[in-house]
């Protein structure tokens, strides 16, 4: 069977391949004779034709869903359609044939080639637009710059001119613009500069807004840097005197924490920091904050003064704390009663003595009530429900004197042995 139709397939073989060719041949002469129609897909950018007429009518618009550019299909001879590419049409979207209600303006396509001989097929061509009110603003222009100059240098003024700049464009885009700035590079520079800055438009949040559909009567400004041999230091603020037993001084508080220094290289190098001293840092006997101005100028070193820019006058609180009152509810295991007469017994009403000691804030942190002893002195006792008096060991500092609740009642005649007054130690009563 095999061999059957092997001889069948290679049986005058080359008539067989020769016939196959000229089958090809002559279609392909038919196809060129009779060239068929054919259609092919194009896709072009639209021009925007009159684009002033929305501006003259104080309106703005933006392309929607990429509508600026638009495809379509070409039928014709296929070789008039094999020549043709994007190149050879043209979308225009005049925007005086904008509909009423704003939203859409027709595209019309035409060929520039074989025109007569071609038919061009679109679908839905118009482009497709969102209409607002159109807007001018003034906005100043604020110079930023970035880098640190060059030693004991910095910035004293840098300036814009002109110094705002009129921007027009959509409502919606205007009102995002919180400020319009200049940014300039003085990273190592020593002296004056003058230099270009582009502007740059900024929203709330520090995010550069797009320029796209606005129009600056100026996209850069000149800008004037001058610059001041100086250095910023820190200020020192030294107190003398010591507050009133009970305070003492905490910090000094001011709204400014460094100085712009002026002068030259020499004076200002040995310059680290401006210390604040004298009468006016007096804290002596003080109980409560003490506030007081401050002139600069009276404490900069010979060749050294003040920038331009500086304020003379600074205030400064030095701020003064108080001990403050902490209770403690002290085990009456911890007090020792002293002193008590023979013949009576004494009892506490509670289990615990409320103690209030005074310290800092972190003093009380290493207080431990269990730790904390005291004692009475009973020796002027009688019988009822005294207030008696605490006094604590060690070096602990109370608000008030302290007292304790308790009951003394004389001894049972059975012979039971209250507290001695003899004995250091009895914190009980007797048993």
């Amino acid at each position: 069977m095999l061999r059957k139709l092997t001889k069948r397939i290679t049986n005058n073989f080359g008539l067989k391949v020769l016939a196959v060719v000229f089958a090809i041949v002559i279609w392909l002469v038919v196809v060129n004779i009779e060239d068929p129609e054919k259609t092919k897909g194009f896709t072009i950018p639209v021009t925007i034709e009159n684009s002033d007429y929305l501006t003259d009518m104080g309106k703005t618009y933006d392309i929607l869903n990429n509508s600026d550019k638009i495809s379509f299909t070409v039928t014709g001879k296929r070789s008039i359609i094999e020549e043709l590419s994007d190149s050879d049409f043209t979308a225009v979207a005049n925007m005086e044939n904008v509909n009423d209600e704003l939203t859409t303006v027709p595209v019309s396509v035409a060929a520039s080639r074989y025109s007569g001989q071609i038919e061009i097929n679109k679908r839905d061509a118009t482009l497709k637009i969102s209409v607002e009110n159109l807007k001018t603003e003034k906005y100043a222009v604020k110079v930023v710059t970035k880098g640190t100059p060059a030693a004991y240098c910095y910035v004293e003024t840098a300036t814009a001119d002109p110094k705002k700049v009129t921007i027009t464009g959509p409502e919606s885009v205007l009102s995002q613009i919180a400020t319009v700035e200049a940014i300039v590079d003085v990273s190592g520079v020593g002296e004056d500069m003058a230099t270009n800055s582009k502007v740059v438009l900024l929203d709330e949040a520090g995010n550069e807004i797009s320029q796209d559909r606005l129009t600056l009567n100026r996209t850069s400004v000149a800008v004037d840097v001058k610059i001041t041999m100086g250095k910023s230091v820190p200020l020192k603020f030294t107190t003398n005197g010591t507050p009133a037993d009970g305070y003492r001084y905490e910090k000094a508080e001011c709204s400014v924490s460094s100085v712009k220094l002026v002068g030259s290289s020499e004076a200002l190098a040995g310059i680290s920091e401006l210390e604040i001293s004298g009468s006016q840092m007096s804290i002596a006997g003080a109980t409560s904050d003490v506030t007081a101005g401050v002139d600069l100028t009276k404490f900069l070193p010979d060749g050294v003064e003040l920038a331009s820019d500086q304020q003379k006058q600074i205030n400064v609180t030095l701020v003064i704390e108080g001990k403050t009152a902490k209770a403690f509810a002290v085990p009456v295991k911890n007090i020792t009663v002293k002193n008590l007469p023979s013949n009576l017994s004494m009892q506490f009403n509670a289990d615990t003595v409320t103690v209030n000691i005074l310290g800092f804030a972190e003093d009380f942190a290493d207080i431990n009530p269990e730790s904390i002893t005291g004692t009475i002195d009973a020796s002027g006792f009688n019988t009822g429900v005294l207030a008696a008096e605490v006094k604590l060991d060690g070096n602990y500092s109370v608000s008030e004197t302290i007292y304790t609740a308790v009951t003394v009642t004389e001894k049972s005649s059975s012979g039971n042995s209250g507290s001695d007054s003899n004995s250091e130690g009895a914190n009980s009563s007797s048993q």
